[in-house]
Formats: structure tokens, C-alpha cells, sequence
């Protein structure tokens, strides 16, 4: 409850950021406080660095196999072995920014996103890690998103489905990010939800790196 908790308060920090870009006056300062991240630049070479691209059509049934959990896992794991100690940096953003929660407005979007500024030496070398564990794995970026998108909800963990590193592209592209969902419990297919239940410490473990996008 405690995790679940958290990703409420996350989601309303998303929400925030999301919406914030419908005024004009917030959205220069926020492209402000993220126009200058030269090592963020690097993020779309990397990603074109997955040898496996295009959209990712899920299956009939909507359930995620054991394979692609495993293989979702198998990333994550890559991506903190990366950062080692660096990724408890992660963590205290993560949580700074849950402890904002709801209490945060439109006028806080450029502090938000400044956070994350902090991050972008680190996070374009978990990047790195991630487009290799991809390629390791055989996964696409766009699988891999909708395999966190539907383990998280399986668990009933608010606004995975969305992440700072997306709604950060969109912003620089000078889009309105649209605001992640808010699943009312556990949701999906029955078995994904029976088959991510005994890896909910490790998905709740990783959620600081989903919530950047790793």
C-alpha cells in the first residue's frame, strides 16, 4: 500500500507536468529549464541504437508472457548494475518528487523537470544500458513500454503507462503531453495479473527507473 501510495503521489506530480504545457507562460519556463540539456541530445542516436524497431502490436488477449516479463526484468536489472550507486540518485528524485505529490501546481512544472536535469549525465548512460540489454533480449523500446505499461497496471500502480523521459521528448517538441491513466486496483488480463503478483517487490523496487523511463 505503502508503493501504491507513492505512485499516487507520482502520478499527480505527472498530471501536473502534463498539463502544465496548456499555458503559455509556464511552457517557456519549463522549455527553459530543459532546452539546455547537451547530454539529453544524445537519447534519440541511442535509441535508434535497438536493433529492433516499429511499433509493437500486443496480442489478441492483451496478456503478457513469462518470456517478456522476464525479458522486462532481465533490462531493469541491466540498467541498475549500470548506475550502481549512481542509481540511488534516481530513488531520492523519485521520491522528492512523490512527496510533492499533490500539492503541487503548473507554477512547479520548471522545478520538476529541473530535477531531472540533475540526471542527465546518469541517464543517458542508463540509456546506454538499456538499448544493450534491448538488444540482448530482443526487445523493442515500444514492447518493452508496453510490457511496463501493463505489469505495472496488473499490480494496480498508478500512471506507469506515461514517463518523465516521454513527456520531456514531447516537450521539446513543443507537443502537450497527454497525462497518464489512473487504474482503480489491479487491472488487465487475469493472467498478467497472476503472473507478475510474485515479482511485485522487484517491479515496485524498480519503479524510481520506470518512472524516468528506464
Amino acid at each position: 500500500m505503502k508503493k501504491l501510495a507513492i505512485g499516487c503521489a507520482i502520478l499527480a506530480v505527472l498530471l501536473v507536468v502534463g498539463g502544465a504545457v496548456g499555458s503559455y507562460f509556464v511552457y517557456h519556463k519549463v522549455k527553459t529549464a530543459v532546452g539546455g540539456f547537451a547530454e539529453l541530445r544524445k537519447v534519440p542516436e541511442i535509441e535508434q541504437s535497438v536493433r529492433k524497431q516499429g511499433p509493437y502490436t500486443p496480442p489478441a488477449s492483451g496478456e503478457v508472457s513469462e518470456s517478456q516479463l522476464q525479458h522486462f526484468l532481465q533490462v531493469h536489472e541491466a540498467v541498475r548494475a549500470r548506475l550502481g550507486a549512481r542509481g540511488a540518485e534516481f530513488e531520492r528524485q523519485y521520491h522528492d518528487l512523490a512527496q510533492k505529490g499533490s500539492k503541487a501546481n503548473v507554477t512547479d512544472a520548471p522545478q520538476l523537470l529541473s530535477a531531472y536535469s540533475d540526471l542527465a549525465r546518469v541517464y543517458v548512460d542508463a540509456k546506454r544500458a538499456q538499448a544493450d540489454a534491448l538488444n540482448q533480449a530482443g526487445l523493442s523500446l515500444d514492447e518493452y513500454h508496453w510490457i511496463r505499461t501493463q505489469a505495472y497496471a496488473a499490480l494496480g500502480v498508478p500512471g506507469m503507462d506515461r514517463d518523465l523521459g516521454q513527456i520531456m521528448t514531447e516537450i521539446q517538441e513543443g507537443k502537450t503531453p497527454a497525462p497518464p491513466t489512473m487504474p482503480v486496483g489491479p487491472t488487465g488480463p487475469p493472467a498478467t495479473q497472476k503472473l507478475v503478483e510474485p515479482h511485485r517487490k522487484a517491479l515496485e523496487d524498480y519503479m524510481p527507473l520506470a518512472f524516468f523511463g528506464l
